[in-house]
């Protein structure tokens, strides 16, 4: 019975590569990040349910290991009802995360491995591929898968940009050169104000200091005159009222 399911086993890896070949070329969607265990290879897609890894190298380590993918999130974060694991080799079963008769990966050494996705997903679903050991939910290697992805079944024919016109003699106007703007004349900065009783660069250590409005004053009398000119009137007072008198 063994012996029938390898035969078998082979039979539909052979059948699988030989769709790929008469189906297309093949579409590259990235390389495994290498985490641990020397866990690498290069991720292609086949078809919409179909995946390859080609040159895929494990040294065998992990106590609980598989190919693991999701539709949402990262391997880290993520809702285990949106993944599945991908049996290798694939035996015809799908097998859920928390399954425990999914086969436990072994080691490689720049093998192919093909993965056949489930029922209820495709390749342009996916938004990641993780080698997952679900003993101690230790990430070994992964693959983010690109948001543009388009597989071979899907259409790969650009969108037109404008829809065609009917007139074949139209011609595109030319669009009325527009006149150079004049460029704004640069806005003078207001002079910062100055407290009152300062002018501007009043604060300069040069500056020199505002001298004083000069008044003319008028001479003041030498000493001892007032007394002169008093005594001269009590004198001729004296005359005046003497001559009087007589």
């Amino acid at each position: 019975d063994s012996l029938l399911q390898e035969i078998l086993t082979m039979l539909i890896l052979l059948v699988l590569a030989a769709a790929a070949a008469v189906s297309g070329e093949k579409v590259k969607i990235g390389d495994i990040k290498t985490l641990h265990h020397a866990v690498s290879g290069e991720v292609y897609a086949l078809d919409d349910k179909t995946l390859m890894v080609q040159n895929f190298n494990y040294d065998g380590a992990g106590p609980d290991a598989f190919f693991w993918v999701g539709v949402e999130g990262t391997p880290a974060q993520t809702n285990e009802d949106t993944t599945a694991i991908l049996a290798h080799p694939f035996q015809g079963v799908q097998y859920k995360y928390r399954n425990e008769d999914a086969p436990i990966l072994k080691a490689a050494s720049n093998e192919a491995v093909t993965l056949i996705l489930p029922e209820n997903m495709k390749v342009s679903d996916i938004a990641w591929l993780s080698v997952w050991c679900r003993k101690f939910s230790v990430d070994f290697g992964n693959l983010i898968f690109p948001a543009e992805l388009q597989t071979s079944s899907a259409s790969a024919l650009p969108s037109p940009l404008a829809p065609p016109t009917n007139d074949l003699a139209a011609k595109a106007e030319p669009e009325p050169e527009s006149e150079p703007e004049s460029e704004p004349e640069p806005e003078t900065e207001p002079e910062p104000e100055t407290e009152p009783g300062y002018e501007h660069g009043s604060n300069s250590v040069d500056a020199e200091p505002e001298s004083e409005p000069s008044v003319k004053s008028e001479p003041e009398p030498e000493p001892g005159t007032g007394t002169v000119l008093s005594l001269s009137l009590l004198s001729l007072l004296t005359a005046l009222a003497a001559s009087s008198l007589l």
